[in-house]
């Protein structure tokens, strides 16, 4: 069992960074007015932060993260770890945490590397960070979550297009030797559920070739190519009703951790609809389940940091929060954890 309590680690900062340019899902000419007032009425989605050609994810967690290093005053030289989380790398070849950590100017002595995580990317990311900091080793580390996932849709699929938006954000962890509230976790996958959320071309198993750029029309009439995203939107919602409450349930039982031991239920932002769904399932009570969805829409792992940075913020930083959080999707994989903020450092939301 993928059950974790990570000791001696705590959160000391979070900051998010979005593309300037906003679309909005009603000037979608596909759809007729009312097709549309009925879709961000289901979905939650008005508007959508979207990055340009020439902007990658890394942009905007290298922005996140020099403002957030800067709020902080952490001198450079003592971040140990740098772990960079997202399915919208820079290149093939080289990592994209690599680069990070030249253009961010962090020592030579500081490990980096990528993980290709989606939607659950920032609760598996947290607990291998957390992870990497908790013998005493590393002292401070950065963690790097985001996606710009607007460039891997068609403008006529109607399951995709309207639905993500772009962001980049950077958490702050520190070691500490002193007492301090643990992070927990519990992580499950679910392979066989690979082809809900897919890419099919453009990988090893299927190289890009010429049929790669070619245009096909699904039996729901949405257009796109095999270098773009492809859901079954069934199936997700199959796979979080029947999956997301038990992951939840096993790490609140597990832990001991009830409903009044937590202030806030971050869930990951695949849609309003869904995410509804979810709550009524699992009782959460409506005050203590934020959304962001109807501005930033699906930003994938970023969502659950993004949330804290635009719902959370003056909470966070002047009062103890226990934060319950899920990542949920593309993989199939699902994970949720638990962690208490003590007045953490959190910059007002960038815009890029």
């Amino acid at each position: 069992m993928a059950l974790l309590d990570i000791h001696n680690v705590k959160v000391v900062g979070v900051s998010a960074c979005v593309p300037g340019t906003v679309y909005d899902n009603m000037d979608y000419t596909l759809l007729s007015e009312e097709e549309r007032v009925k879709y961000i009425e289901t979905t939650g989605v008005r508007y959508r932060h979207c990055v340009d050609e020439n902007t990658c994810t890394s942009d905007l967690c290298v922005k996140a993260a020099e403002e957030l290093i800067g709020k902080l005053g952490w001198n450079k030289c003592d971040v140990g770890a740098l772990v960079f989380v997202s399915q919208t790398f820079d290149y093939k070849m080289p990592t994209t945490a690599c680069t990070i950590q030249y253009r961010l100017g962090l020592s030579n002595d500081c490990m980096a590397f990528d993980v290709s995580l989606g939607c659950t990317g920032y609760v598996y990311g947290l607990s291998i960070i957390a992870n990497l900091l908790s013998s005493g080793g590393i002292k401070k580390g950065l963690l790097l979550v985001g996606n710009t996932q607007s460039k891997n849709v068609n403008y006529r699929d109607r399951s995709t297009y309207l639905l993500f938006g772009d962001a980049g954000t950077a958490t702050a962890l520190e070691y500490s030797d002193r007492e301090c509230e643990s992070l927990q976790f519990n992580l499950q996958t679910y392979g066989e559920g690979m082809n809900s959320i897919i890419i099919p071309d453009g990988g090893y198993r299927h190289p890009v070739n010429m049929e790669s750029f070619k245009e096909y029309t699904d039996s729901d009439g949405n257009v796109r190519t095999p270098l773009q995203l492809k859901m079954d939107g069934m199936d997700v919602f199959s796979f979080v009703i029947g999956k997301v409450p038990k992951c939840l349930n096993k790490l609140s039982s597990y832990f001991h951790i009830g409903n009044d031991d937590v202030d806030y239920y971050l869930l990951h932002h695949a849609n309003k609809f869904l995410c509804e769904k979810l709550r009524t399932k699992m009782k959460y009570p409506i005050e203590k389940v934020p959304y962001n969805i109807k501005d930033f829409g699906n930003s994938s792992g970023a969502c659950v940091p993004l949330l804290m940075v635009t719902n959370l913020r003056n909470e966070l930083q002047t009062s103890k929060l226990r934060l319950m959080f899920t990542g949920f999707g593309v993989g199939l994989s699902v994970g949720a954890g638990y962690m208490i903020c003590d007045r953490i450092v959190v910059p007002e939301l960038i815009y890029y």
